[in-house]
């Protein structure tokens, strides 16, 4: 009975996670994509809140999952521990690199006096860092998903985390590639 309502737990902070990184990769697309300072204001605030709720979920993932690993599956299995590893990293990440810089655009958005956000805000939403970092640990969510599934041994589970982070940095390539391109057709096109 433990082991299911841990489990229970596990999967909730899971889908906690997952419902956050969801909403705060849509916030940071449609800052991405503001033709006006407020949307953009509004979009970083939510991006903000929804980066504030990743440490909570991963509590509701940790917890358990060590329950897990010392009650039943033990330490010897390379994608469990390759997967807490990379949650724990995950958990400094986040604050440090994600949650600084989006506050740093919600700062730099309520400063922003003009209703069209200006060139260094929207330089500030394009951070590369933050982009590589946010949709990085996506893949790697996604990843710790896919060998929670399969239960991979520990070279496979090594080549999972590497295509996660391939995937991540050519998203994040492929996004700000698209933003900068259809940023700079609205530009030609409200040109007199």
């Amino acid at each position: 009975m433990i082991y299911n309502v841990m489990l229970f737990f596990h999967i909730l902070g899971t889908v906690v996670m997952f419902v956050a990184v969801g909403i705060t990769l849509t916030a940071m697309i449609a800052m991405l994509h503001a033709k006006k300072t407020e949307a953009l204001r509004d979009w970083s605030s939510l991006a903000v809140k929804m980066d504030g709720l990743l440490p909570f979920s991963v509590i509701l993932i940790l917890l358990p999952a060590l329950y897990l690993v010392f009650t039943t599956w033990g330490w010897g299995v390379a994608w469990i521990n390759i997967s807490l590893a990379a949650l724990v990293v995950m958990s400094f990440m986040g604050p440090a690199i994600n949650l600084r810089r989006l506050k740093i655009i919600l700062t730099a958005a309520n400063a922003e006096t003009k209703s069209v956000p200006s060139s260094s805000l929207l330089e500030t939403v394009r951070d590369r860092t933050l982009w590589n970092s946010v949709i990085i640990m996506t893949m790697l969510a996604i990843a710790i998903l896919f060998l929670m599934t399969v239960k991979l041994a520990l070279v496979g589970s090594l080549i999972v985390f590497g295509i996660a982070i391939i995937l991540g940095l050519i998203v994040t390539n492929m996004v700000l590639k698209s933003a900068l391109t259809s940023n700079s057709s609205s530009a030609i096109a409200n040109q007199p």
